[in-house]
């Protein structure tokens, strides 16, 4: 925000100076509208809220960095690194239809319809490939899932403490081992997280429903959608957080949650590290000052990534080129 001190520009006695004085703040005030430019665009037949910074000055062949929120998120959560990564390439943020400012629309926001959906938006936006998709949580999963249907766009992928798209009926039991359980007791507690995420989806609007409904489905079928494809050879980061954020009044008292989610962490994170190694610019960052929002907690982190992810993009075109 702007703020303009009235009894300053009072005190200006010359004519010549007070005028030097308004233009300098008319010329700050383009200068931020410029800089982001929110707005609803039409989208087939619906309205969406897109947010784009420095996309005037996009140099040719640059790669623009595109933002995908997490589960029922407006694009304003990416505020605290939006002016970082302007400095480095041109962005763009949206609200998925129903979410935040964009207006809902009759279609289920699976894999592949919010993956189409984003083409269009982007080639609305005159916005040509190649692109960088970062995604956090639910968002981690559209990004993952747009490398396997339009990968000949991306110039990299960076995905914030993804819903993780590696687990499997099987694999998430070893979660457990730490609370040394029975199975029946085990699978009681695994059930009751999906009766309670089923709870928590009716008291919400239509469109997060439809998100987490395909986020379920997702799980019922182990992510196959997701996993079935091999990412493209393209720089790929996983960033994730490792504080435990639960309030003590609200944690279990049958179980250690902290416990289960240090173990689920482990788990996770050897599985992801197979992922990033799939790709020769490969990385995992994780930051043990940041809860589930790393990109809200640790910026710096985000940027930083996104940095590198643009100077290894360019090293592979450079080779590539030869």
């Amino acid at each position: 925000m702007l703020v303009v001190n009235k009894n300053k520009a009072n005190k200006f006695k010359d004519k010549t100076d007070r005028m030097k004085y308004i233009l300098l703040v008319f010329s700050l005030l383009i200068s931020v509208s410029i800089n982001a430019q929110k707005r609803l665009i039409k989208v087939d037949s619906s309205k969406v809220w897109v947010n784009t910074i420095g996309i005037e000055n996009r140099k040719e062949g640059q790669p623009v960095v595109v933002f995908e929120s997490g589960y029922g998120t407006p694009m304003d959560n990416w505020d605290k690194v939006l002016e970082g990564v302007s400095k480095l390439a041109p962005l763009v943020t949206y609200d998925r239809p129903g979410i935040g400012k964009s207006e809902p629309i009759d279609e289920m926001p699976t894999i592949r319809n919010v993956s189409d959906r984003l083409v269009r938006i982007l080639n609305l936006l005159e916005l040509e490939p190649p692109y960088i998709l970062v995604g956090h949580s639910l968002g981690g999963l559209y990004v993952r899932g747009f490398a396997n249907y339009y990968p000949e766009l991306l110039a990299g992928l960076v995905i914030i403490d993804p819903a993780d798209f590696t687990e499997t009926y099987q694999n998430k039991r070893l979660y457990y081992d730490v609370l040394n359980w029975e199975d029946a007791k085990i699978d009681s507690l695994i059930q009751s997280f999906i009766e309670k995420r089923k709870i928590g989806k009716e008291q919400v609007p239509l469109s997060m429903q439809r998100e987490g409904q395909v986020l379920e489905d997702l799980r019922e079928n182990e992510f196959v959608e997701i996993t079935k494809d091999s990412l493209p050879n393209i720089p790929v980061h996983i960033l994730t957080g490792g504080r435990f954020d639960k309030p003590e009044k609200f944690r279990s008292k049958e179980y250690n949650e902290e416990a289960l989610f240090r173990s689920k962490m482990k788990h996770r994170v050897h599985r992801w590290i197979n992922v990033i190694q799939s790709v020769d610019k490969g990385m995992m960052l994780y930051s043990g000052d940041a809860g589930h929002f790393v990109h809200i907690d640790d910026p710096e982190l985000l940027i930083s990534s996104i940095r590198i992810v643009l100077k290894d993009y360019k090293s592979i075109r450079q080779i590539n080129d030869e």
